[in-house]
């Protein structure tokens, strides 16, 4: 009887010394499951918030692409339009509901890169006319470099028969002139022949 009762003082004990490690134990795995259900909340949170970010991300792209044109003039409806950056000048004209029937349809490139913050005026045909007259006035007197005869070359200050065919061989060779400055990459003509000439002369 005692034997036995000593015995289960021993199991008794026995279970009294393990239950801690038990307890510390389970506690660890609750800790552990607690902590492991914390982070794979975090995670499904960043896959959530990552679309958005995303989205975020293209819309300021998005953004960097459009540009402002202002087209004004003879369209339907004048005003500023928002469009991709690779867009042309007539896919603004769309937008702005095409020309009025008083539009100089020519006097725009129409096939033109837009860029931010241009300006597109559509002038009527009254005002294309006028401005022509206006550029023809101005030029009176003067020789466009690249159509002018011999002849007429010739009359220039300082530019003789030999200087004329010259000025004539170089258009040919080179497709025209570029600019008047160009004038003086002409064999026999200098910056002081240039400076002679220059205000009686043009390039279109």
């Amino acid at each position: 009887m005692l034997f036995r009762k000593v015995r289960k003082n021993k199991i008794i004990g026995t279970v009294c010394a393990a239950l801690p490690v038990v307890l510390l134990l389970a506690c660890g795995t609750v800790r552990e499951s607690s902590e492991m259900v914390m982070l794979l909340e975090e995670q499904e949170a960043a896959r959530e918030s990552a679309p958005l970010a995303d989205e975020s991300r293209a819309g300021e792209k998005d953004g960097a692409q459009a540009v402002f044109v202002h087209i004004c003039g003879e369209v339907a409806y004048p005003g500023v339009y928002e469009v991709p950056a690779e867009s042309r000048i007539c896919d603004v004209l769309l937008l702005a509901g095409g020309f009025t029937k008083d539009a100089a349809t020519d006097s725009v490139n129409l096939a033109g890169q837009v860029a931010d913050g241009m300006q597109v005026v559509i002038p009527s045909l009254q005002e294309a006319r006028q401005t022509a007259a206006e550029k023809l006035q101005e030029r009176e007197g003067l020789f466009n470099l690249n159509t002018a005869t011999k002849a007429e070359l010739c009359t220039l200050s300082g530019i003789g028969e030999s200087r004329a065919a010259a000025i004539i061989a170089y258009r040919e060779a080179h497709g025209g002139f570029s600019s008047v400055e160009e004038i003086m990459q002409v064999e026999g003509i200098k910056s002081g022949t240039y400076e002679k000439l220059k205000d009686r002369i043009y390039v279109e």
